[in-house]
C-alpha cells in the first residue's frame, strides 16, 4: 500500500497544497477505490478542495468506492454549520458504491459521525470507522495498491 506515516509530515505525491489546502489522492484502479488523505489541518477551503478533486475524480474514471482518511488531521477548522453545509451537497462517490471516512481522534470521529447523521437524513449511506484497516476490511480488501492520482482538471479547462 502506497500509503505512509511520513506522508502526513507535509507535502507529498499526489498532494495540494494552496495556502492551507492540504490533501492527497490515490487510487486502486484494480479494486475501484479512491483514497483522499486529508492533511493536518482541515478548513473549509481543504474540505471543499478535496471534495472537489475527489467529484472530478469520479467523473472522469467513473464509480469507484471512497475512503476519506482523516488520520492525520490534527486540527479541524470547521463548524457545525459548515459541516451540515457539506452534508447537503451531493455525495462525491455515486449511489451503491461504499463511502467509508476514517477517523481515529474522538472530536473528529464526532464531527464525522455528525456529517454520518445528516446525510442518512438524506438517503446518502457512509460508514465511520477508526482506522484504515477498518476502512479496507469492510471492502474486502487485503493487498490495495493505491497509487497517486494525476491532478484531475476542471471539466472544459
Amino acid at each position: 500500500m502506497a500509503i505512509s506515516a511520513s506522508s502526513r509530515a507535509g507535502c507529498y505525491p499526489g498532494c495540494v497544497l494552496k495556502g492551507r489546502v492540504d490533501y492527497s489522492l490515490q487510487s486502486d484502479p484494480e479494486h475501484r477505490v479512491v483514497l483522499v488523505t486529508l492533511g493536518k489541518i482541515v478548513t473549509q477551503e481543504s474540505a471543499l478542495a478535496a471534495y472537489a478533486a475527489v467529484e472530478r475524480f469520479i467523473a472522469n474514471q467513473g464509480p469507484h468506492s471512497g475512503i476519506t482518511d482523516l488520520s492525520g488531521v490534527v486540527k479541524l477548522k470547521v463548524s457545525a454549520e459548515f459541516v451540515r453545509h457539506l452534508s447537503a451537497k451531493q455525495p462525491m462517490i455515486p449511489e451503491g458504491m461504499w463511502r467509508i471516512a476514517v477517523a481515529p481522534r474522538l472530536d473528529i470521529y464526532g464531527m464525522s459521525r455528525m456529517f454520518q447523521i445528516l446525510r442518512e437524513g438524506r438517503g446518502a449511506y457512509l460508514e465511520v470507522v477508526h482506522t484504515l484497516k477498518e476502512a479496507l476490511d469492510l471492502l474486502g480488501l487485503q493487498s490495495p495498491h493505491f497509487s497517486p492520482v494525476a491532478s484531475v482538471s476542471r471539466a472544459g479547462h
